[in-house]
């Protein structure tokens, strides 16, 4: 883009992409969690669960990165996944030092049981679009991931 989007004049909320991005984030988080509701899991607790049938472990401090949340509330949710049977804690073979969190195979199946409720939202949050213009969000939101990724990169190297 030649020039700047944004100016002090014309940034408002309401035509911010990190507002935006902000508030509809909030918003999924929320509905989902309302969704969960019925189910031995809440939301957050899926994505964890998820994120662990695709990759058999991964530290805490991969987790904190990868939800957002602080080391203190990761914690929490790992510890109640714990009680629960669905996650175990162990340490890494190549740094006995690092802890790694895997899925029980309990874990796995509840989160692949429980995806159809995600599934459900995402097609209700892409309901009033068609199958093209979904296509050009994600081709556009996986953009700006990367451009962001990006921007972090640098921002921790400096």
């Amino acid at each position: 883009m030649a020039g700047q989007y944004y100016t002090s004049d014309n940034l408002q909320a309401i035509n911010s992409v990190g507002y935006l991005m902000k508030r509809c984030g909030i918003l999924l988080t929320q509905i989902a969690e309302r969704r969960f509701e019925t189910q031995p899991i809440s939301f957050t607790q899926w994505i964890i669960l998820i994120r662990l049938t695709q990759q058999e472990h991964i530290t805490p401090t991969e987790l904190t990165e990868h939800l957002g949340h602080d080391m203190g509330a990761l914690t929490r949710i790992v510890d109640d996944l714990q009680s629960k049977g669905l996650v175990v804690r162990g340490r890494s073979e190549t740094d006995r030092r690092a802890v790694q969190i895997s899925a029980t195979a309990e874990g796995r199946h509840l989160a692949l049981e429980t995806k159809k409720f995600v599934v459900d939202l995402a097609n209700d949050l892409v309901e009033p679009y068609t199958a093209a213009e979904t296509d050009l969000m994600i081709s556009l939101l996986q953009r700006l991931l990367v451009h962001m990724e990006g921007i972090s990169e640098r921002k921790a190297r400096a």
